[in-house]
């Protein structure tokens, strides 16, 4: 017989008490991992639907959110394949997604289990009369079909239903997620993005199988009395899908995939949702802003959700799929590593962590191994790796579903820049266009459809509209300027009406540099990743002091659970990006809480894409990025003591990256100081050549990699940063 919880729960206190550790400690700390250790897992059943071949709007990426979404309840969070059902293109009907809900969910699930809905595709609204306030949001199924004057029945399924359908299931731990937008702006696609709305004005009404079938639900018993619902934006915004390189997938569905691989057991959903919410707002802007729709009572079912499914494993970039070539090479699944990552894995080395523990009358066994992989290719976010070592046959084999973790990133010395050229331009300006971006080092322009970085065209009233009231609309209108993915302009990238392309692209490229030296230093942010434990925060000193926002790397703690945030920071966790008025004062703080010297580099970028050293000054002080920081001590930016950093520029999206190393950053200090275009005692600096100093960032990494790197055996002409020996945690918010 094994050991009765509570027995085992005592003699691991006891263990932990020889260590300064109470057991009432250990208990109220480690309770709930245990738990998922000594009591029997409950069911989890999936309903996962995605709808790409419709035949007036054709998406891409939703069978690709329905893989993105199996893929992390498999290997993420322990659903038994077989209790996942999908249904993607032609068998998602309306009446084969109603009919497995009923009989895959709501029949099977009882009180305990944990129930997840996915939808990605098309949505609407249908009218039940003439009224606005009488239409109903509804998603469109693979036989959607055209209103006639003498027949106005669509095929949509109501989201009441929906709902209807979630109170009804036997148990709290229900989740319904739903990538898909309900209002048709007019246009197919923004920027980059396609649109997940039905294509065309609402004039449609619900079938009488549909009214029939929320009248059944109706009229049966709800054990529920709330659920939560999350949704890709607001009611009145528009959700988007995007392609990447090698795949197409929603903005909605891989952010919050990605988010959930890298939760940890003491990660709120609260967490998870608002970093995937910002992931999105990134890319979208205020177009698209997820959201967490309680059904107009509370959000704790979405929080007991969260509770019962983050207890299957600790933060993972992706899984093993299979194992191939006798052993020799393995297939991965990398959900949790960003697209921008992704895009350049190639030659990057993954750990592999394998526990196996065992409680009996006798022991606490724990056999685990590590392995590494050599990742060799990838084909969208399947990759195929080679085993680099021979694992100890005694203590298992590596098999499907253990999990993977960054363990040296590599990325190529020479990442560019892509821009994508406006299909509102005209031939010769596309082809003026193109000969002048060839002229820029590292910046390329393709079409309008493929994946770019950035946006080059004229400011149309179409984009007038969608930016910021703080522009005159007037002013800018069909001049030539720089625009994210999501056609929102970029403030300070206009030029003077009546000047050529060839004119406009060479006054670009100081922003262009600018945006690509931001583009670099995000690619080290490796919060989820990092082996170095530091931690920081960002407070406000005025109109209020307090604490706003915590970032920290959450696997530095060696196992892998960390202790949850504060209660004054997850307080304050905004379902989002957090909003900064203009002339509020902010401090950034630095904890050093691992047993090393450590050195930081502070850099931000401001709503225009310019970049700025936070901490740099000339002669050395507590706030200089030249002086170490002790083990246990901390670094505040500006100083402690000063007024803090003024929030100011254009409205819009700024983000501030704390870059830690075991090394210091001499090649860095030395860029700066080439080229200044301020006094050295002014903060912060705003950098003249920052893709030189962008550069010299990853060299002074990859040196302080070196170690590790040839500990493996690793040899490589690209950049090699290992997780141990450096930290970048990323703080991004929204000036308002």
């Amino acid at each position: 017989m094994g050991l009765k919880r509570r027995e085992f729960l005592q003699q691991a206190g006891r263990v932990l008490a020889a260590i300064g550790i109470s057991e009432a400690g250990w208990l109220r700390l480690g309770s709930r991992y245990l738990e998922a250790l000594a009591q029997p897992t409950a069911r989890k059943l999936a309903l996962l639907v995605g709808v790409d071949q419709y035949p007036d709007s054709p998406l891409h990426g939703c069978v690709t959110d329905v893989e993105l979404q199996r893929e992390l309840l498999v290997y993420r969070f322990g659903f038994a394949p077989s209790d996942i059902l999908t249904l993607t293109d032609a068998g998602a009907t309306r009446d084969n997604i109603e009919t497995a809900f009923v009989t895959h969910l709501r029949e099977q699930a009882k009180p305990g289990d944990v129930v997840v809905f996915h939808f990605s595709g098309c949505g609407s609204r249908v009218s039940f009369g003439d009224s606005p306030a009488k239409m109903q949001n509804s998603l469109v199924p693979a036989d959607d079909v055209v209103p006639l004057l003498e027949n106005r029945s669509v095929n949509d399924i109501l989201e009441e239903t929906v709902l209807q359908l979630v109170r009804s299931l036997a148990t709290e731990n229900a989740i319904a997620i739903l990538d898909t937008s309900h209002t048709y702006p007019g246009f197919l696609k923004n920027g980059n993005f396609r649109i997940r709305s039905r294509p065309r004005p609402t004039i449609g009404q619900p079938s009488l199988a549909e009214l029939t079938f929320v009248e059944g639900l109706q009229a049966g018993k709800n054990n529920r009395s709330a659920i939560a619902l999350l949704s890709a934006a607001a009611n009145s915004q528009i959700a988007g899908e995007q392609e990447w390189n090698g795949f197409t997938a929603g903005l909605f569905t891989y952010a919050l995939t990605q988010s959930l691989w890298l939760a940890t057991p003491a990660s709120s959903f609260s967490v998870s949702f608002s970093r995937a919410a910002g992931t999105v707002e990134q890319m979208a802007g205020l177009s698209q802003q997820p959201q967490i729709r309680p059904d107009n009572l509370t959000t704790a079912p979405t929080l007991n959700f969260a509770t019962s499914l983050m207890l299957n494993s600790a933060a993972a970039d992706g899984a093993v799929t299979a194992v191939e070539d006798g052993g020799k090479t393995v297939q991965l699944w990398l959900g949790g590593l960003s697209a921008g990552v992704l895009d350049c894995c190639e030659g990057s080395v993954f750990a592999v962590d394998s526990s196996v523990k065992s409680i009996d009358s006798d022991s606490l066994e724990d056999s685990s191994y590590t392995s590494r992989l050599l990742l060799r290719s990838r084909t969208g976010l399947s990759a195929k790796a080679q085993i680099l070592d021979k694992l100890d046959r005694t203590k298992g084999q590596l098999t499907a579903g253990d999990l993977v973790r960054e363990e040296i990133r590599v990325l190529p010395r020479n990442i560019g820049l892509t821009v994508a050229l406006d299909s509102g331009l005209e031939r010769i300006e596309r082809v003026d266009a193109t000969s002048a971006f060839a002229t820029v080092p590292q910046v390329s322009a393709v079409g309008s459809e493929q994946p770019a970085d950035f946006r080059f065209g004229r400011v149309s009233e179409t984009i007038v509209a969608q930016t910021p009231a703080a522009y005159e609309p007037a002013l800018y209108q069909g001049r030539y300027g720089l625009f994210s993915v999501s056609q929102m302009l970029i403030p300070d990238t206009q030029g003077d009406g009546g000047e050529a392309v060839k004119v406009a692209v060479q006054r670009l490229i100081p922003q262009l540099k600018a945006l690509q030296a931001g583009k670099l230093l995000r690619l080290t942010v490796n919060e989820t990743s990092s082996r170095l434990k530091v931690r920081a925060v960002l407070a406000t000193l005025a109109p209020q002091a307090r604490v706003m926002v915590q970032r920290e790397s959450v696997r530095a703690s060696g196992d892998y659970r960390l202790e949850p945030l504060s209660a004054e920071t997850e307080k304050l966790s905004n379902l989002g990006i957090l909003s900064l008025p203009i002339g509020s004062r902010i401090q950034y703080r630095l904890y050093n809480e691992s047993d090393r010297p450590v050195y930081a580099a502070v850099f931000s970028s401001d709503t225009a894409g310019r970049l700025l050293a936070m901490n740099y000054q000339a002669e050395s002080d507590a706030g200089a990025m030249s002086m170490a920081i002790a083990p246990g001590d901390n670094l505040s930016v500006p100083a402690a003591g000063a007024l803090g950093l003024a929030v100011s520029g254009a409205v819009g999206l700024a983000e501030t990256l704390i870059i830690v190393s075991e090394n210091s950053f001499d090649r860095t200090l030395a860029a700066i100081a080439a080229e200044m275009q301020q006094t050295r005692d002014t903060l912060p600096l705003v950098l003249l050549n920052p893709l030189n100093v962008a550069r010299a960032v990853l060299e002074d990494l990859h040196v302080a990699s070196i170690p590790g790197v040839q500990k493996l055996g690793i040899s490589t002409d690209d950049l090699a940063l290992d997780v141990n020996v450096w930290a970048t945690l990323s703080f991004v918010y929204r000036v308002v």
